[in-house]
């Protein structure tokens, strides 16, 4: 395939941003603040997906009985906004993103979370204008582990999802770049290392540890590497 023909698409939490582990901070506190304690096995599975599987202010509104879920979730995004003003992208990132606008090839974000938890801190990371295309929960009618998010994001790029090299932390974000038909690699985050990246075409410890040459040329030839 041409560079032409060649596209990136990366997932977002916890793996061009660190949100995984500061939502579990936020948490934390919040459960503390009401002396509860956050399910952590649980949230840890829910990574990945949405919250549709364990929705952490649900869980603490049901366990309190004194506070809604919704003010829970305020309270919630509120600290986490905070927080994540100081915060900078994961090692490797920037690099992987300099490097795929050097060599022309189109980038784009697939993430199952909304817009307004993805643009804005791709905004403040100073990475936005290197994303041709941004693709998130409200744009498509599943979520991973289904591949729609890969499939718009092909279709935005103007590249077939087989020319796609996906990047992904969490076993539903690998199966959905799977089911699309892009060669994904697996950067396992510390709370998903866990996980099954079985169907991974590709493991690395860290974005930092990325070779995009030998990463491209792995995938054109269709290999899958320990």
């Amino acid at each position: 395939m041409s560079r032409q023909e060649r596209a990136l698409v990366l997932d977002f939490d916890g793996l061009v941003a660190d949100t995984e582990v500061l939502w579990l901070a936020v948490l934390t506190r919040l459960y503390r603040s009401l002396s509860q304690e956050l399910p952590h096995d649980l949230y840890v599975a829910s990574i990945g997906g949405t919250l549709h599987d364990f929705d952490p202010f649900e869980d603490l509104a049901t366990r309190c009985g004194t506070i809604s879920a919704a003010e829970l979730e305020v309270r919630g995004k509120d600290l986490f906004r905070t927080w994540m003003a100081y915060e900078a992208p994961l090692p490797g990132v920037r690099r992987l993103v300099e490097q795929a606008v050097r060599r022309g090839l189109p980038l784009a974000i697939a993430s199952s979370s909304h817009s307004t938890s993805v643009v804005p801190y791709l905004d403040g990371f100073g990475l936005l204008g290197s994303f041709a295309a941004v693709v998130t929960a409200e744009d498509v009618p599943q979520v991973k582990p289904a591949p729609d998010l890969y499939l718009l994001a092909s279709r935005r790029l103007g590249v077939d999802p087989t020319g796609i090299v996906a990047f992904e932390d969490s076993n539903r974000g690998v199966r959905a770049a799977r089911a699309a038909g892009a060669f994904c690699v697996a950067v396992p985050h510390v709370l998903s290392r866990s996980h099954d990246f079985s169907a991974a075409a590709l493991r690395l410890d860290s974005l930092a540890l990325c070779d995009l040459d030998d990463l491209l040329s792995i995938s054109a030839e269709g290999e899958d590497v320990p």
